[in-house]
């Protein structure tokens, strides 16, 4: 393959023609083949600009050089990130990153990782013959001695070298690849055929390729080879050559220098030592200062047969501060750099993560009075378990009950007498067993020096449905306090923007966590391990600068993977899979938390949830301090991406990980319950928002089949999912849960209840009450809207299966329709716990990830009569307890088995002549001190009318309502009655009835 990049001379040239907008960076773009079509620019940071990875900025023009994009700044900028990509291809690959150091106009060449602040011009003196690309990584190492590499690199009689260079000379002539300063290591190879079964199982998407070997008498010079610039060629012997690639060299690390001993601050008596797992570097350092960052010293580190670098302490070390200076070939420079980097198992951070600090997490100033005999709430099982998600800013930010420098902080939750802790205590007190935390590290996006922080102004006097509000917001968008932060920089470390006190972080978290625990709740930790903020030899990368090219899973030439929006990590590696677990352990142990959830699961193996639950199944309160086997895990179980179809090997998604125990979010009872999905169907109705029984005027929603279609999802999901229940369909045939099908896939996909995560509404797209504005018909009132939010609440707290709702759920909270609030501000976000507001009609949301649909949301905006008042948010919240209290009052809620819930719960109501719109859940069982109901019959009835079931199976129950339903606020369900084999329920109504 030609490539006129790898011969290029630089030149200055007179600049385009084409004047610079004022507010606008120039970013250039050559391509040797002159195929432009299709590539697109993404960028973040300091642009206007609202980019999405699939709608990337089109190109502005093209003039003589090649086609170039104006990005627009913010005012004062300081940084750009951009990637130029077609699709998921990008090229160079790294992510690319200007500040205005280096001007306003740049130029980048297809294929060199270097931004050119003069135009370059590309020589045309490349050798037609030459093949090859040594930009590109398209070998892999399986192995410390065997590499797969493309079937058209083999043929019979060709020659197999890999060379080696320790300080990246390496070049691409036509005769080949030559050294550069210094005579290149070379190892030959030979071809042994394509992967056996063990390799296709750890590497399925390499499957069809070809694998070489180094030969015997070469393979001691592996250890030196890695710690510089790789490259295989093969050649014929007339001298041909086929083919010449960089080299993937994860797997041979993990073969010659996986560890589990102690990596990062150790600790004997007083005394630290240090150490990072760094194999192929060349060398590193230790940088030592003092608290402030002064004084800082270069001490050297020795280097052991793992590739682990240690230095040997001294007492006085601690409190200190440290970076790694650590000498290693990047593959995304194609250099040899020298990273100044912090450590990836830093236990504490300077403010904004620029050093890591020797402390001890088990010193008495890092403990808040009683932490070391804090005892958890009681659980008696696992099943019993439910969520309440919370984003730790939102919480707080708005409480005017909260002292003013402790909103938005840990602290937060230690003033018990705030209105959102006397909230959060109610939900406990009916019955709310964890609070589900968003990500709590340390974050990339959000600086923690509050002195920078810019706030919007007051934007109440606008129109509720003004674009004004938006615009504040946005033009403060990462220069404000928030992010959802989903954007990982140090794993072990919490959030030091979260801290009243940055520099007491560890000890403010932990007061957060006793607080909790005190109020009754136990703590869930929303991880990130399926991706970094940064990767390459960005600002915020860590990883890479450490290991190039290691921690991050690649794509088949070697660029890093970005499914997931930023820097795929690769779990599969045994050091990235170990900082996982490391990390796991280290918050269970030090900061007593009681569960995880894991984003983008998918993306990690099987067998890494795996080796996660082994580990913390092994913390026992004698020896750790907490019971690791009552640490629950769960996540999201999505499949897409490279990892799509087990294509890396055997991934964490729901089905595969049927058996194991670890829940997986339920997007087929969302939906059901919601209409539509996440990727379209805005105003598509669905079980609780009025679909066939209350249509809003769209033809979709007159459909009875897709009511009933609805309502199998929504039988299933009352299982807990499980792949197995039996139950008879709307056609009137008997099925499995498997056997419902959700989009083509099987909808049952559970082995126990535990294993689905029951959901309506989480931090991802519309709240619950935003879908139900969009969906019921526009003449509907704000207590019917009310009252179909409450059906939806209560579908998800009634089921077998572990029951999650977003914080707000319970308030009718809306985010003025935004889909995406992670970077919307306080402003769209905003948590009223006095329940006097619920955030509709706080503007149009931000045009980055909404301006498609202003149109249809304008005018509901506007419309004054959607608005909830006072009377239907308490409404909203007296339901949501109620129905924790029906949850907690009987474990037949909360059966553990697939077998217990075959055995005890079944569906009345059922196939094609069923009432639509109504389901009938009948649950049965021996009387017990956790029981005291032997039958219990749910109604759910999601249609516009009074609802009458008859069955022969309501015959002789006894049943009456369920005294907390003869107790409740809504005079409503106090209608429901239940006579002989009868049940009736008013219209939008949950009644359960009871019998002993």
């Amino acid at each position: 393959m030609k490539k006129l990049a790898s011969f290029l001379t630089l030149a200055l040239v007179v600049a385009s023609a084409q004047t610079l907008p004022a507010g606008t960076v120039r970013i250039h773009y050559y391509r040797p083949d002159a195929a432009y079509t299709g590539w697109g620019l993404h960028a973040w940071e300091d642009t206007t600009a609202k980019v999405e990875w699939g709608k990337p900025l089109a190109q502005t023009g093209k003039d003589g050089w090649g086609v170039y994009w104006d990005v627009p700044m913010k005012q004062d900028w300081k940084k750009l990130g951009f990637i130029v990509h077609k699709g998921d291809e990008k090229d160079p690959g790294p992510d690319m990153f200007l500040t205005p150091d280096k001007g306003s106009e740049v130029w980048i060449l297809s294929g060199k990782n270097e931004i050119y602040t003069a135009q370059p011009k590309p020589s045309t003196s490349q050798p037609s013959a030459s093949v090859g690309d040594l930009q590109k990584q398209q070998a892999v190492m399986l192995g410390r001695d065997t590499v797969a590499v493309k079937p058209s690199l083999v043929q019979a009689g060709a020659q197999y070298t890999l060379f080696a260079a320790p300080d990246a000379g390496l070049t691409l002539t036509e005769a080949g690849v030559q050294g550069g300063a210094t005579a290149p290591l070379t190892l030959t190879l030979e071809a042994i055929g394509g992967l056996n079964a063990a390799q296709q199982a750890k590497a399925p998407y390499l499957a069809g390729y070809q694998v070489l070997q180094v030969r015997p008498e070469d393979r001691a010079k592996l250890p030196e080879a890695l710690r510089g610039q790789l490259a295989l060629q093969s050649a014929m012997p007339d001298g041909k050559i086929l083919d010449v690639t960089g080299v993937q060299t994860a797997w041979a690390l993990d073969d010659l220098y996986a560890y589990d001993g102690p990596l990062g601050v150790t600790w004997q008596g007083n005394t630290p030592t240090v150490r990072v797992w760094s194999p192929n570097a060349q060398d590193v350092k230790l940088h030592l200062a003092d608290a402030g960052s002064q004084n800082e010293r270069t001490l050297p580190m020795t280097r052991d047969e793992h590739g682990v670098w240690t230095a040997a302490g001294q007492p006085d070390w601690k409190g200190q501060s440290y970076r790694f200076e650590v000498k290693v070939y990047a593959p995304s420079t194609g250099k040899i750099e020298t990273n100044l980097v912090t450590d990836p198992y830093s236990v504490a951070l300077t403010l904004n993560s620029t050093r890591s600090i020797l402390a001890d997490l088990n010193d008495t100033s890092q403990k808040p009075q009683g932490w070391d005999t804090l005892k958890k709430p009681a659980l008696a099982s696992l099943s019993d378990l439910s969520f309440y998600e919370l984003h730790l800013r939102d919480f707080s930010a708005a409480d005017q009950t909260v002292p003013a420098a402790e909103r938005g902080t840990y602290l937060a939750f230690t003033e018990q007498g705030s209105a959102g802790m006397k909230h959060l205590k109610a939900l406990a007190d009916a019955g709310l067993k964890a609070i589900h935390l968003l990500p709590t590290f340390d974050i990339a996006s959000i600086n923690e020096d509050k002195a920078t922080w810019k706030t919007a102004p007051n934007l109440s006097a606008f129109p509720p449905n003004s674009e004004e509000q938006q615009k504040a917001v946005a033009a403060i968008q990462n220069q404000d306090a928030y992010n959802w932060g989903y954007d990982p920089y140090h794993y072990m470390t919490p959030e030091g923007s979260y801290a009243v006190n940055p520099a007491q972080r560890t000890k403010e978290y932990r007061q957060m966590v006793m607080s909790l625990n005190a109020a009754g709740l136990r703590v869930v930790q929303d991880v990130v391990f399926n991706h970094t903020a940064s990767s390459g030899e960005a600002d915020k990368s860590v990883l890479d600068k450490i290991v190039p090219n290691y921690y991050h899973r690649l794509n088949l030439d070697g660029a890093v993977e970005n499914s997931t929006c930023c820097s795929n990590t690769a779990t599969e590696h045994r050091m990235m899979r170990r900082l996982m677990v490391d990390t796991v352990v280290l918050m269970a142990r030090a900061y007593k938390i009681d569960g995880f959830r894991f984003d983008l699961m998918g993306h990690h193996m099987l067998s890494d949830m795996g080796a996660v639950r082994t580990a913390l199944d092994a913390l026992t309160l004698q020896k750790d301090g907490v019971n690791g086997k009552q640490i629950y895990l769960y996540g999201e179980g999505w499949d897409f991406g490279e990892v799509q179809g087990n294509k890396r090997g055997v991934n964490a998604t729901q089905q595969n990980l049927f058996g194991q125990g670890i829940g997986t979010f339920n997007d087929r009872m969302r939906d059901a319950i919601r209409g539509g999905n996440p990727f379209g169907g805005l105003q598509e109705q669905g079980f609780a928002t009025g679909l066939f029984t209350l249509p809003n005027g769209q033809a979709v929603n007159t459909n009875k089949g897709k009511l009933l279609e609805l309502s199998d999802l929504v039988k299933v999901g009352l299982t807990g999912n499980l792949r197995d229940y039996p139950l008879v369909n709307a056609a009137g045939d008997k099925v499995t849960g498997a056997g419902i099908s959700y989009g083509g896939a099987p909808a049952g996909y559970a082995a126990s209840p535990r294993e689905s995560i029951n959901y309506a509404s989480a931090h991802d797209n519309q709240t619950l009450y935003d879908a139900v504005l969009l969906k019921a018909p526009l003449s509907a009132s704000t207590a019917t809207r009310t009252r179909m939010q409450n059906l939806a609440n209560s579908l998800v707290l009634l089921g077998e299966g572990l029951p999650f709702s977003q914080a707000g759920d319970d308030l009718l909270r809306s985010k003025s329709f935004d889909t995406d609030s992670y970077n919307s501000g306080d402003w769209f976000n905003t948590l009223d716990w006095t329940g006097q507001t619920n955030g509709f009609g706080r503007g149009l949301p931000l045009a980055e990830k909404n301006e498609g649909n202003w149109s249809l949301y304008r005018p509901l905006l506007g419309n004054a009569a959607l608005k909830p008042t006072p009377a239907d948010i308490q409404r909203a919240a007296d339901h949501y307890r109620e129905m924790l209290r029906v949850r907690y009052s009987s474990s037949l809620f909360r059966l553990s088995t697939a077998q217990d819930v075959q055995k005890s719960l079944t569906f009345l109501n059922v196939g094609p002549n069923q009432l639509a719109g109504v389901i009938v859940m009948k649950i049965s069982g021996a009387t017990s001190p956790s029981n005291p109901y032997k039958h219990v019959v749910v109604v759910f009835n999601g249609s516009s009318a009074s609802a009458t079931v008859k069955d022969a199976q309501l015959a002789g129950l006894h049943l009456t309502l369920h005294p907390v339903l003869a107790q409740s606020s809504d005079p409503t369900v106090k209608g429901s009655r239940y006579q002989g084999n009868t049940v009736t329920v008013p219209a939008l109504t949950t009644a359960v009835f009871v019998g002993q």
